[in-house]
C-alpha cells in the first residue's frame, strides 16, 4: 500500500514523504527509546511536523480536487492550520499561555507580512507588476480587519478594567469566542454559495494534489494527524529547555518559530503561486489562512482552554495587538488598488523582520 501511495507523488513529493516518515519516527525513538530530551528532540520534533504539514497540505489539496471548489476550499480553511493548532492544544495543557497567545498573533503577522510579502516580491521580481481581483481579495482583508477589531476587544477591556479582573476577562473571552466562531461558520456559508469568490475567477485545475483515492487521501490525512499529535506533545515538552538553551523568549518562540514550524508548507504553496502569477490564489492564501485563525483558531483554543482546566483568554500584550492592527491595516491597503509589486513585499518582509526583533527582546 505504502508504494502506490509514494508512486503517485512527484519526486519532490516523494523526497520530502519518505524523509518525514523518518524523521518523525527517529524523533519518537528519541524521546521513548533513547531518552533524548531538551534542544535536539525540540529540532527533530520540529523538523518531522514541518513535513507533516506538507502531507496534510498534499491531502486535503486531493480531497478538495474530488470533492469540488466549494467543499475543497471548506476542507483547506479547515485544515490549513490543523498543524499550528494541534502544537498550541499542547502547549495549552502544559500551561504555556504565553506561547498560546504569541502563535495566534504570530500566525496572524507572518501571513500578511512574511507570507504576502515573499508573495509580492518574488512573484514582483519575476513578473513585474501584478494584478488580482480587487474586489475579492478587498473582502477576504475587511473580513479580517473586522476579524480582528473583534478578536483584540478583550485586551482594550482589561486595559480599561484593570489587569485584576482575571475572571470578567475570561468570561468576556468566551462570549467573544462563541460570536468569531460563529462568524467563522457565516464565513464558510457565504463561500459555499459564492464559490466564484473562492476561486478568484481562476481554474482551479493543477490544485488537485496526488492522484489518489479519497479513502487513501483520509488515510494519509489521518496518519498524519497522529503523527502531528504525538510530535507536538514532544516539541511542547522541549521548548522550556530550548527557551533556557538558547536564551529566547516564550513571545518570540510563540511569535516567530511555532508559526513557522506549522504553517511552513502552506506559506511556501503562497510563494509558489505568486511566483506562476497566480495572484488571485496568493492573496487568498495569505488572507484567508490569517481570517480562519482569527475566527476559528483562538475561538477554539479558548474553549479548549476551559476543557482542559486553564484560563486561556484573549488579553493580548499592546505589542501584539499594535502588530496585527498594522498587518491587517496594510493588507487592507494593499489590496484596494488590484496591483502589487515587489516593493511592496519587500517592505512587508521589512515590517515583518522589525516585528521579529522586537519580540526576540520582549521578556
Amino acid at each position: 500500500m505504502t508504494l502506490p501511495i509514494i508512486g503517485a507523488l512527484s519526486l519532490f513529493g516523494r523526497i520530502a514523504v519518505l524523509v518525514t516518515l523518518v524523521v518523525s519516527l527517529a524523533a519518537i525513538a528519541m524521546h521513548y527509546v533513547l531518552h533524548i530530551e531538551g534542544t535536539p528532540l525540540f529540532f527533530a520534533s520540529a523538523a518531522g511536523i514541518l513535513g507533516l504539514a506538507y502531507v496534510v497540505g498534499i491531502s486535503t489539496e486531493r480531497l478538495g480536487g474530488l470533492a469540488g471548489p466549494q467543499v475543497g476550499g471548506i476542507l483547506n480553511a479547515t485544515f490549513g492550520n490543523i498543524a499550528e493548532l494541534i502544537i498550541a492544544f499542547f502547549a495549552l495543557t502544559a500551561g504555556l499561555l504565553d506561547v498560546v497567545k504569541a502563535s495566534i498573533t504570530g500566525s496572524i503577522i507572518g501571513n500578511l507580512l512574511l507570507v504576502l510579502g515573499a508573495s509580492l516580491f518574488f512573484g514582483g521580481l519575476r513578473n513585474g507588476t501584478q494584478r488580482f481581483n480587487a474586489k475579492i481579495a478587498g473582502l477576504d482583508a475587511t473580513l479580517l480587519l473586522l476579524a480582528v477589531v473583534g478578536l483584540f476587544v478583550p485586551a482594550v477591556f482589561a486595559q480599561s478594567a484593570g489587569r485584576g479582573e482575571g475572571s470578567n476577562r475570561l468570561e468576556e473571552s468566551l462570549v467573544v469566542s462563541v460570536v468569531l466562531f460563529a462568524l467563522y461558520f457565516v464565513a464558510l456559508f457565504y463561500r459555499f454559495r459564492h464559490p466564484h469568490e473562492v476561486l478568484g475567477g481562476e481554474d482551479p485545475e493543477g490544485h488537485a494534489g496526488p492522484v489518489w483515492s479519497g479513502r487513501v487521501a483520509i488515510g494519509v490525512l489521518a496518519v498524519a494527524a497522529v503523527f502531528l499529535a504525538v510530535l507536538s506533545e514532544l516539541l511542547v515538552g522541549a521548548i522550556d529547555p530550548f527557551i533556557e538553551s538558547f536564551a529566547l523568549t516564550p513571545f518570540f518562540v510563540g511569535v516567530i518559530l511555532i508559526p513557522t514550524i506549522g504553517n511552513l508548507a502552506e506559506h511556501l504553496v503562497a510563494v509558489q503561486l505568486a511566483v506562476k502569477d497566480r495572484m488571485d490564489f496568493a492573496m487568498s492564501v495569505a488572507i484567508g489562512s490569517s481570517l480562519q485563525v482569527a475566527l476559528f483558531v483562538a475561538p477554539v483554543l479558548v474553549f479548549l482552554g476551559v476543557v482542559v482546566g486553564q484560563s486561556m483568554d484573549l488579553v493580548f500584550a499592546p505589542l501584539e495587538v499594535a502588530a496585527v492592527a498594522v498587518a491587517a491595516a496594510v493588507t487592507v491597503l494593499i489590496s484596494l488598488d488590484g496591483e502589487s509589486n515587489w516593493l511592496e513585499g519587500a517592505l512587508l518582509i521589512g515590517v515583518y523582520v522589525i516585528l521579529g526583533v522586537s519580540f526576540f527582546f520582549l521578556g
